[in-house]
């Protein structure tokens, strides 16, 4: 019996333990809080922006626009004017004049309530464009600044670009993307599908837009760019061995025409020096793009001719050579299996069934030049078949010889690129925005 009391005793101490446990358990527990789900939207502000006359008016809405704000509130206070009317001004300033809000509103309602000394404006804001598009708009100074962005964003292959541009004036950006390509096919070794876009189409300060398409990865691009810099090189050095215009003329096409084997390709390239020179792909408009761009490399006087050769559009040259233009085929020279430079005469060109907008184009030389051993063979035949007996000289008159004075053509303002497949006028390398 005595050893009963004690455990009980104990078991009795336990409970009253456990209770006490239990009850500091459940006074400890603090209350549950769900966590927030974090918005997309932007937060909308609780403080309506009070304003009073037109430019308080103007400004706030374009607040609203460039933090990407949804649903706006305005509060009115002894507002000075016509408040209806400045509403109506406002919003087509905000969507059709002001750069970021052609490029990124769709359009604005505005609910006025009250009066203009009391009352409030509710806004309505739908966007086109995302907040994250509109962060990423980078205003430059003039057209030249945004050609450098331009210029920087093609070099590593981005896929889209919007600047704003004040001072802005007109220039086909579309045009000197495209010549940019064709002059540096080692820095850009791809003709990018493009796509540009101005907001709004009149003011000193507008939103243009871009996106670049290419047909592989910004990687393999790069890789790309490696390998035809490394052969455009290569040319470059050979080329220099030349001691004058017609010789560096003639080592690059006996460069091009020697160093590779070919397969004609009638596919338009888009990627013209690297299917031409790592690939082996041969089509008018490579040739015509890489000599190009050696010769202007090698401060060649060059350009690149775009007509037909039959009913298919076709490529070439014209090369300057000693004041003179030829017009050069290297693919003509490939099918015909010739290595060496070939100068054409415009009357060549044509008996051979090729059309271009010749007063495009600085004239070239009309007539073949006589060969010098055809020449002198003829001149040798004559002098063999001329009588033997020497005439009176004083029935002869003297012979004056004279020289006809050989002017030098000067480059003209006329299209040295081709133009683009889809159709769109080409423009002289040397404008810059």
């Amino acid at each position: 019996m005595r050893r009963l009391i004690p455990l009980l005793l104990a078991l009795l101490l336990g409970l009253t333990a456990c209770d006490s446990l239990i009850k500091r358990e459940h006074l400890s527990v603090t209350p549950h809080i769900e966590a927030s789900i974090p918005s997309s939207q932007p937060p909308i502000t609780n403080s309506p922006i009070e304003i009073s006359d037109r430019t308080e008016l103007r400004g706030a809405v374009l607040s609203f626009i460039r933090d990407w704000t949804e649903q706006g509130f305005l509060q009115v206070r002894n507002y000075s004017g016509d408040i209806n009317a400045d509403l109506e001004e406002t919003i087509r300033y905000a969507t059709q004049e002001d750069p970021i809000g052609a490029y990124a509103v769709d359009y604005i309602d505005a609910e006025l309530s009250g009066t203009a000394e009391e009352g409030a404006v509710a806004l309505s804001i739908v966007f086109r464009r995302s907040a994250a598009e509109i962060d990423a708009i980078i205003t430059v100074s003039g057209n030249s600044s945004a050609y450098d962005k331009i210029r920087q964003a093609l070099r590593s292959f981005d896929v889209a670009l919007t600047l704003r541009i004040r001072n802005y004036r007109e220039a086909d950006f579309e045009q000197l993307i495209y010549q940019y390509c064709l002059d540096n096919p080692s820095l850009v070794p791809v003709l990018p599908t493009l796509s540009a876009q101005v907001y709004p189409k009149e003011g000193e300060s507008r939103i243009l837009e871009l996106h670049f398409g290419y047909p592989v990865s910004k990687e393999e691009l790069r890789l790309i760019q490696s390998e035809v810099q490394t052969i455009m090189n290569s040319a470059s050095s050979y080329v220099r061995s030349g001691k004058s215009d017609l010789e560096q003329a003639q080592l690059l096409c006996r460069f091009l025409s020697t160093r590779f084997s070919y397969t004609l390709s009638d596919s338009f390239p888009q990627m013209p020096a690297y299917e031409l020179l790592c690939r082996g792909e041969a089509h008018s408009f490579s040739f015509a793009s890489v000599f190009y761009a050696q010769c202007l490399s090698a401060k060649l006087d060059c350009l690149i001719v775009s007509g037909n050769r039959g009913e298919v559009p076709h490529y070439w040259n014209l090369l300057r050579i000693d004041g003179k233009y030829y017009h050069i085929d290297l693919l003509r020279s490939l099918e015909q299996g010739e290595t060496e430079l070939h100068l054409l005469s415009s009357q060549e060109l044509l008996e051979e069934g090729y059309s271009w907008q010749a007063e495009a184009y600085p004239p070239a030389v009309e007539e073949p030049e006589p060969d010098e051993e055809t020449t002198t063979e003829t001149q040798e035949q004559d002098s063999s078949t001329a009588p033997t007996e020497e005439p009176d000289e004083s029935t002869v008159p003297p012979t004056e010889t004279t020289e006809e004075p050989t002017t030098e053509t000067e480059s003209s303002s006329s299209e040295s690129v081709p133009q683009p497949p889809d159709g769109s006028s080409s423009q002289s390398s040397e404008e810059t925005p």
